[in-house]
């Protein structure tokens, strides 16, 4: 009894084993290819630290005097001030400095943030008219939408020149490039340009011989975002 039912169970499993050996899917033809493509973006994110101080001007002009005038100022040149100025809590957004007893003179940090370069010269070039003279260039950088939008229009390129390449290879060897059956892809950008910011500025020479700035010129260092996609098409016969 115990050897017919060994007998049964052994036919069963070499049942089993023919069954799954003629169901095995044959394994699927297919050609690699990777593609790496690159884009040069200016970044839209450009920062300028500002500050107002009293003591620049002897306490002749109130911090609230000239912070309304810089604003009037910025306004003028179409930046939106609500969005864009900030003060700077950072670097102490109120300081006191006493220079007697009786006299305290009061310095302001504010953060400009514009969308270009020459929107950047315009206001420093406005600032210094206002003869706030604490001007410097900040960080620059990359906006998250400009990044997505970028990163986009680099990952259609890549996938675009994958099925393009597939298809040259497969034709080379007497066959097609069918569908996709892998993607993955690779996203980076190079941030060592970032904060590089370069200024000329540009004078006249009048009368008395004394320079007048005419304007300032800001070149804002392009960063490179890159894309690496490996794809997987089916290889026809």
């Amino acid at each position: 009894m115990k050897r017919l039912i060994l007998s049964a169970a052994i036919a069963i499993l070499s049942i089993s084993s023919i069954f799954a050996q003629n169901t095995t899917p044959q394994q699927e033809k297919f050609i690699e290819v990777s593609v790496r493509v690159n884009k040069e973006v200016i970044p839209d994110e450009i920062f300028i630290n500002i500050t107002i101080n009293e003591k620049d001007n002897k306490g002749k002009i109130s911090v609230e005097q000239q912070e309304k005038s810089m604003i009037k100022a910025l306004e003028g040149l179409g930046i939106d001030v609500k969005e864009g100025l900030t003060v700077d809590d950072m670097a102490s957004s109120l300081q006191k400095y006493a220079l007697r007893k009786d006299n305290i003179l009061v310095s302001k940090n504010y953060i400009l943030k514009v969308s270009s370069a020459q929107q950047a010269a315009k206001a420093i070039g406005a600032l210094n008219g206002l003869d706030i003279a604490r001007v410097s260039m900040g960080k620059v950088s990359i906006s998250d939408e400009l990044e997505r939008d970028v990163k986009n229009q680099l990952l259609t390129e890549a996938a675009r020149k994958a099925m393009e390449n597939a298809g040259i290879l497969a034709q080379a060897v007497g066959s097609k490039a069918g569908k996709a059956i892998y993607m993955q892809n690779y996203y980076s950008f190079d941030s060592a340009a970032n904060g590089r910011v370069m200024m000329k500025a540009y004078g006249t020479m009048d009368a008395a011989t004394t320079v007048e700035e005419e304007s300032v010129e800001l070149e804002v260092s392009k960063q490179n975002l890159s894309i690496n996609v490996t794809c997987k098409f089916q290889l026809l016969d």
